[in-house]
This record gives structure tokens, C-alpha cells and sequence, in this order.
């Protein structure tokens, strides 16, 4: 099985980088914080609160430059597409069952 935390700390290294590479892409930019924000459900309570809080507010704020309702067909998509590649789910990062909100599951 994988190393959650080491997952987290790839995916907050690319969330990062695509920051950096991508300041025009609102879209690169968004799918990259929403998978930080998986691997910090993944790592529970190792996370490291002021990353989390600093990715939550960029999802905030990204939410808004992206515009509803693209960004919840934007995050959906990429929800299952996190769930696929790491057999975690992104709402509460327990392995097995992906638990999606926006379907009453």
C-alpha cells in the first residue's frame, strides 16, 4: 500500500510548482490544491495545520476565479479521478468506499 504521508508531501510539492507554472491556468492551479487537500484528509491528524489552512483558503479564493458551477463539475471529476489513483477517498480519506457528498453517499 502506498505512503499516504509521502503522497501528501508530493502532492503539496506540486501544488506548489503548478502554482508557480501555472499562474494563468485558474484550473491547474484549483486541481492542484484539491489534491493537496485530499492527501491532508489521507494523513488525518500528521497534517501540518498551517498548510491546511493556507490550501483551504486557495480553494476558497480559486472556487471564485474558476466560477460555479465549473468548479464543482471540476472537483467531482477530479474526486473520482483521486479516488481511482489512490483507493482513498477524498472527502475523508479512509481506503476503500469513495464517499461523494454531492451524491448522498
Amino acid at each position: 500500500m502506498a505512503d499516504y504521508l509521502e503522497i501528501a508531501r508530493q502532492a503539496q510539492a506540486r501544488y506548489r510548482a503548478e502554482q508557480g507554472a501555472a499562474k494563468g491556468n485558474a484550473e491547474a492551479v484549483y486541481q492542484a490544491a484539491l489534491r493537496a487537500w485530499w492527501a491532508f484528509a489521507a494523513e488525518g491528524a500528521d497534517a501540518e495545520a498551517t498548510h491546511v489552512r493556507y490550501v483551504y483558503q486557495e480553494i476558497l479564493r480559486l472556487i471564485d476565479e474558476v466560477g460555479e458551477p465549473t468548479a464543482t463539475t471540476l472537483r467531482r471529476a477530479w474526486a473520482k479521478q483521486w479516488h481511482e489513483e489512490t483507493g482513498r477517498c477524498p472527502t475523508c480519506g479512509e481506503p476503500g468506499e469513495f464517499h461523494d457528498p454531492e451524491a448522498g453517499r
